[in-house]
């Protein structure tokens, strides 16, 4: 039996609405009645009430008294935002970018990784481009034994590794992510035509299942120019 997941209608909403604030003006930078929007996307008042607090809670909009829901500009315009959106493929497409994923290398190798007892682990490598320049390189590392039996993968996914999870009643429920800026080696270095020495970014993560264990560890390399890594804060104290 395969798993099959809907995107809540508010999040499709909350989608849409952040589509016409990027293609539309609005003025004194303030966005339609509740009713209004409503009506214009064929949904119910509560839909868009609940959207409208999903882009409130990313910062895209603030609610203000007499007033409306008002844009923030400056948050709308920051592109490679990864506390609102992890998708690299999107994030990569939304700064204008024109990309394409290469898989390569599939392989069953004996590790013993951080969060990991020593084991059998299905790899392989992945490299993003962006307008045919390598943005990023991921090496992803999936337990064999999660699967409960051997020869599951025989080849990288052609499909979303999720998709594959999902398909042998695997859920990745939440990750862990660390951030450590490190001197990119030669080959990385080569791939991404970087001067020696630079400092990239990295991305280490490790998914995690319902029961809270550990089903895949990826690796992940950007390059400096292409793919910088943002965030947006709101968690500022008013000190009296």
């Amino acid at each position: 039996m395969t798993i099959v997941r809907s995107i809540p209608l508010y999040k499709k909403v909350s989608s849409e609405i952040l589509k016409q604030i990027n293609k539309s003006s609005f003025p004194n930078n303030t966005l339609p009645s509740e009713e209004q929007l409503s009506a214009s996307l064929g949904t119910s008042k509560h839909t868009v009430r609940e959207a409208l607090a999903e882009l409130k809670s990313q910062v895209y909009i603030s609610k203000r008294h007499g007033i409306g829901n008002t844009l923030i500009r400056s948050v709308l315009n920051t592109q490679f935002r990864i506390d609102a959106n992890m998708n690299f493929i999107q994030l990569l497409s939304r700064a204008g970018y024109a990309v394409t994923l290469e898989q390569s290398n599939f392989r069953i190798e004996n590790l013993t990784m951080l969060g990991f007892q020593e084991q059998n682990f299905y790899a392989y490598d992945e490299i993003m481009y962006a307008d045919n320049k390598p943005a990023t390189t991921h090496h992803m590392y999936i337990p064999v034994a999660i699967f409960g039996q051997e020869d599951v993968l025989t080849e990288c996914p052609r499909c979303s590794l999720f998709d594959v999870f999902s398909q042998h009643q695997i859920t990745a429920f939440h990750s862990i992510v660390e951030f450590v800026p490190e001197i990119a080696d030669q080959e990385t270095s080569n791939l991404f035509s970087l001067h020696l020495p630079s400092v990239i970014n990295t991305w280490d993560e490790i998914i995690y299942d319902q029961n809270d264990r550990p089903i895949c560890c990826t690796k992940l390399r950007f390059h400096p120019q292409i793919f910088p890594l943002r965030m947006v804060r709101r968690d500022f104290e008013i000190v009296e």
